[in-house]
């Protein structure tokens, strides 16, 4: 028998780890393009642009591990059926438990790596990457500078531009600054950069003029062939970034800090439920793609319509992790509820297997063509 399941358990591997790679590999490349204007138009460094994508890779297998644990279980049992292996299992004495035990046990393993990945790795993973964007807005401010827009990155400063070229330098600038009390300042420029320095970031201006008023209205007037800018906050305080339910450990969403707001409070508690409840939709996910192949009279003529009731079912379950914890948030008393409603799925889809189901099988699944 440990020979048994270990042959569909590895059947179960295979297209789990295929479909793995690739819906990764398209949900990577469609996250990543965000940050593609980032280098090539707006001069962002190659390595950030790099950590920035690899560190979105854990939060998007969290997201996709559940439907492709259940596209797995279907595509490895509609195989095993359509090659008469499981009508050998059947005939053998196999019955239908230990047939699903398998596709039990893999959406099990499939529950305790999501479970490690969305307490550990994923909130690791997406800290880091909300702290590289953070970094990103700070010292490389050209990239919240926009084409034709009155932009304000810091308080005090506001910056006009009118287009940039396509080596990323800025065209048509104007710019107000009034960060310090006892002057403000207006400069024009015919192009400009953003440069990096040991003290920070800076404006670089060409061809332009500079016009100071001083507290006692006194005007000056400077023209310049190139002049820099010091782009900082003069009154920036450091503080460190408020950190959002998915950035947490199940420990920080427990026990949060005792002086934020109530409703990140609602939203860290169902952030800790959706974390519990997510392994066990995992593991109906996975049952729902063997029930049909096991449970039910599977034929090639009318695979398509059949495979519409566990795949709706299925993407039902993807929505459920989703909307939990909305629904949490805004109905407490729900949470109950929530928990209730999984176990009765979960047991309604063992239920189906067993032989006790074959009335409502055969008075209601089969003639309706369900299964």
């Amino acid at each position: 028998m440990n020979l048994f399941i270990l042959y569909i358990f590895r059947q179960l591997f295979g297209p789990f780890l295929l479909i793995m790679v690739t819906m990764t590999g398209i949900a990577w490349l469609t996250q990543s393009l965000r940050f593609i204007d980032l280098i090539v138009i707006k001069g962002l460094p190659l390595n950030i642009f790099i950590n920035l994508t690899i560190l979105i890779i854990p939060k998007l297998l969290v997201t996709i591990i559940p439907f492709i644990g259940f596209l797995a279980s279907l595509i490895t049992y509609i195989r095993l059926n359509n090659e008469s292996e499981l009508i050998s299992m059947k005939s053998a004495g196999i019955n239908n438990f230990k047939i699903i035990l398998p596709a039990l046990i893999f959406g099990i393993s499939l529950g305790a790596l999501s479970m490690t990945l969305e307490n550990f790795g994923s909130p690791y993973a997406y800290n880091k990457f909300k702290n590289l964007q953070y970094d990103i807005r700070n010292n490389y401010i050209s990239i919240l500078f926009q084409d034709k827009v009155f932009s304000s990155p810091i308080q005090g400063l506001t910056i006009f531009i009118k287009e940039r070229d396509k080596l990323g330098d800025l065209q048509g600038i104007l710019i107000h600054d009034a960060r310090d009390k006892n002057k403000k300042i207006s400069i024009i420029a015919e192009q400009g950069k953003i440069v990096s320095t040991p003290k920070g970031a800076r404006f670089l201006l060409i061809n332009g003029n500079r016009q100071e008023i001083s507290k006692n209205k006194d005007i000056s007037i400077l023209y310049f062939n190139q002049y820099t800018l010091n782009v900082e906050n003069h009154n920036k305080v450091i503080s460190s970034r408020f950190k959002e339910a998915t950035e947490r450990n199940f420990y920080e969403l427990l026990k949060p800090e005792k002086n934020i707001d109530e409703i990140y409070k609602k939203e860290f508690i169902a952030e800790a439920h959706k974390r519990i409840i997510s392994p066990l939709i995992i593991v109906i996910m996975v049952l729902l793609g063997a029930i049909m192949p096991i449970a039910g009279r599977f034929e090639r003529k009318k695979s398509s319509k059949k495979i519409f009731y566990p795949l709706s079912a299925a993407l039902m379950m993807q929505i459920y992790i989703i909307v939990a914890p909305q629904m949490i948030i805004k109905y407490q008393n729900m949470t109950f509820i929530i928990y209730i409603s999984v176990f009765i799925i979960f047991f309604l889809v063992l239920f189906l297997i067993s032989n006790k189901a074959k009335i409502i099988k055969d008075k209601l699944l089969y003639k309706y063509g369900v299964f």
